[in-house]
């Protein structure tokens, strides 16, 4: 008996699909610490272990490299802090492709929008808006992140902040 093409393409698109999986344990330190891989480590070493990065409602480093991955990117931490006055937090730099992402992650919600306000609105753009000769910054702002991305390309302009805005992991319903 002969495989159908259609059973042999769904068979190879699944195997392919499962091939990226890691053991727990392996990879960079998962810890609650948080600690980051030295500069242009893949950012797919941060998640680490299954579970390690559980999904709360609010985005934290790993649930934004994990949702980066799934948009078909390829963050890597940078060793570099990500400054953007007058922005409080230390931020986080990831690398995507040429761009730059800055993160910086606020407590919830609330706490985001209120510094969100603080920007100068003239010096960014956001993700779904035209950049301008300027070459502004794009912000993306949703739940607990304020995330900027320093990128001319539209298209990957587009596809990160579609990764962002959909929103962070939601806990599991009992």
């Amino acid at each position: 008996m002969t495989a159908s093409p259609v059973w042999v393409v769904l068979l190879a698109t699944i195997a392919s699909c499962g091939g990226s999986q890691r053991a727990p344990g392996a990879g960079a330190d998962t810890s609650a610490a948080g600690a980051s891989p030295a500069s242009g480590a893949p950012a797919a070493l941060i998640a680490g272990a299954e579970g390690a990065c559980p999904a709360t409602g609010a985005w934290a480093e790993c649930s934004v490299i994990k949702r980066l991955e799934q948009a078909g990117l390829v963050p890597q931490v940078d060793s570099g802090d990500a400054s953007e006055p007058p922005l409080t937090p230390r931020g986080t730099l990831l690398r995507v492709g040429r761009a730059e992402l800055e993160l910086y992650f606020y407590p919830d919600a609330a706490a985001r929008e209120r510094e969100q306000e603080t920007l100068d609105r003239e010096k960014y753009v956001n993700y779904g808006g035209s950049q301008t000769f300027r070459a502004e910054p794009t912000l993306i702002g949703n739940a607990n992140l304020i995330a900027v991305l320093h990128s001319n390309n539209s298209k990957q302009r587009e596809r990160v902040g579609d990764a962002l805005t959909a929103g962070p992991p939601q806990p599991q319903r009992q």
